[in-house]
Formats: C-alpha cells, sequence, structure tokens
C-alpha cells in the first residue's frame, strides 16, 4: 500500500470516528470540561474542524474556517485565526454539520494529490521531529492530531456515562 493510501486511510477512519465520538453527547453536555484545566468535548470538536483546515492546504484548496476565533491554539494559529472577527460560539450539531460538509471536498482534493507531491518540502513548522518538514510529513502529523483529540473526547463521552465510542460507521 502507498504512504497516500494509508494516510488516506487514516483520514477516513478519523472521519467515521468524529461522527461517532460526538454521538449522542448533548450541546449542554459538550460546553462542560470533566475536570479543571480541560477543554471541553465543543472545544475539541471544533478544533478538529479547524485543523481540518490544515487538511484543505495540503489538498490545494481553501475552505471557510467558520469560528476560527473559538477554537484555534496561540501556537497554531496563523494571521487569519488570531485577528478574525468574533463570532457566536457554534452548538456541537453545527460543528458536525460543518465537518460533514466539509469532509467529502477534503477527501477527494487529498486523493487528487499526486502520490510524488508528498515529497515536497515544505515551510511550515510542526512540533513533532520524527515528521520530517514534507507535505507528507504534515499530513501524518494532522492524522495524529486528529487522533489524539477524538481520544480526547472518547474520555470525556465515558465521563459523561456514555456508552464508548464505536469504530464503525454508523
Amino acid at each position: 500500500m502507498s504512504t497516500k493510501k494509508q494516510l488516506l486511510a487514516q483520514y477516513d477512519l478519523h472521519d467515521v470516528l468524529f461522527n461517532n465520538v460526538i454521538a449522542g453527547i448533548s450541546d449542554a453536555e459538550s460546553n462542560t470540561p470533566i475536570a479543571d484545566r480541560t477543554n471541553s468535548a465543543k472545544w475539541l470538536a471544533g478544533h478538529l474542524l479547524w485543523a481540518n483546515a490544515n487538511f484543505a492546504n495540503i489538498g490545494g484548496i481553501k475552505i471557510d474556517v467558520k469560528w476560527r476565533d473559538h477554537f484555534h491554539t496561540r501556537e497554531g494559529g496563523g494571521p487569519e485565526d488570531l485577528n478574525a472577527p468574533p463570532s457566536p460560539l457554534p452548538t456541537l450539531q453545527e460543528i458536525k454539520d460543518k465537518w460533514s460538509q466539509d469532509s467529502p471536498v477534503l477527501r477527494k482534493a487529498l486523493e487528487n494529490l499526486p502520490e510524488q507531491a508528498l515529497d515536497t518540502v515544505i515551510d511550515i513548522n510542526h512540533p513533532i521531529a520524527p515528521f520530517d518538514n514534507t507535505l507528507g510529513g504534515l499530513w501524518a502529523f494532522i492524522n495524529h492530531h486528529q487522533a489524539y483529540h477524538i481520544g480526547q473526547i472518547g474520555i470525556i463521552r465515558r465521563a459523561l456515562g456514555k456508552p464508548a465510542m464505536s469504530y464503525f460507521r454508523s
């Protein structure tokens, strides 16, 4: 299996898991951190949506990142994020709907990316040293980022008394 096919398989898995991990969590529950100094499920879901803009960049497309003023990080945010106009906090359903709208477009752009493009050296800093500064290395890092935050929402799910997240497409 090619590197691109492996990266796409991870992207596809994260698409399924994102929807499964937030299933059954109410908007009120999504606003509540389970402990001091932790993120809420809504912030994590919104941050995952925000991170999809990086996938769009890899795929050579642009997507509108709603609510960027709420879900970026200081370290990962660019000028467009840091200077974003204030917006109302979305509901968890709005985040899910935006994810569902963007996901097929992002998937197609990533699928159309030539395999050799993964070796393109890029000038984007990402924090994990084992990944090189190539487009493929950035994609691998973002895949890890998505899995990490989906896992955090999975812990919140269980703390809220919900059943464990399913790995199967609903």
